[in-house]
């Protein structure tokens, strides 16, 4: 029979397992990009997972998630659709609960610049964010034209709408979501991602967050993966009990059949 503390590992563990995006507010929409050539077709995954234990007491953890992205025929018009939901419980206590929805609509101008329009919808109980609903817009640039080396920089303007679980209080704010993100092919079998999202208040600029992500693949065989992720968030000023500084590490396998 597994002691209180063992059973209390356990659920840390799963929750590092199964809790693939970090404690914040700043959704990292890079990463779900589908790097593919294909148009006038539409491209997705969806998954799901579930764990759980029980001894003197019960452990679960639930993950689902879908991803869609439609390109048009000419490459001018593409829409992303992402959705992902995490919990994690034991002894009737919930030690994660997020989930968020994500609709981004993005137009080619030119060769190096996609205006992009797009709206979000989130809670997170760990951040103590309740509600969240956003809406943004702004240009993508391309910074290089190189297969091996991909760089981007975005500048948007932002409308966000807060409610604070324990608060009375709502928010909404206007915030620009700036964000450079990059990704390298040194060979075929390796690849190196980073993307950091920055976003002050435009009425007080010592009121903002920064957000990020960094990733590394390294291709075993051709259907065995190692990925290694570090995601970083500080929000200057979070909501009450909420550290500024939230940061999380993983690594795992994924195989292809």
């Amino acid at each position: 029979m597994y002691s209180q503390k063992s059973l209390r590992c356990l659920g840390i563990v799963i929750l590092l397992c199964f809790t693939s995006i970090i404690h914040g507010q700043v959704f990292n929409i890079e990463k779900r990009r589908i790097a593919s050539e294909k148009s006038g077709a539409w491209l997705g995954s969806a998954n799901m997972s579930f764990a759980g234990s029980k001894s003197t007491k019960s452990t679960v953890a639930i993950a689902a998630g879908t991803l869609i992205e439609y390109k048009s025929k000419d490459t001018l018009n593409l829409w992303l659709f992402v959705t992902d939901f995490r919990l994690v419980t034991g002894n009737k206590e919930k030690f994660s609960d997020n989930g968020f929805a994500h609709i981004l609509y993005n137009y080619k101008v030119s060769k190096a610049v996609r205006w992009e329009i797009f709206t979000q919808l989130q809670y997170n109980s760990l951040t103590k964010l309740q509600r969240q609903f956003l809406l943004g817009t702004g240009p993508r640039f391309k910074l290089t034209q190189y297969e091996t080396a991909k760089f981007y920089f975005g500048a948007a303007y932002m409308f966000e709408y807060e409610e604070i679980s324990d608060s009375t209080m709502l928010h909404h704010d206007h915030r620009a979501n700036s964000y450079f993100t990059f990704t390298l092919n040194p060979e075929e079998t390796v690849s190196f991602s980073s993307t950091t999202y920055v976003q002050p208040l435009l009425t007080d600029l010592s009121d903002y967050r920064i957000s990020n992500e960094t990733n590394l693949s390294l291709d075993i065989s051709k259907k065995l993966t190692l990925n290694v992720t570090f995601q970083y968030f500080y929000d200057s000023r979070p909501p009450v009990e909420v550290p500024k500084n939230i940061y999380s590490f993983s690594n795992g396998l994924n195989l292809e059949f």
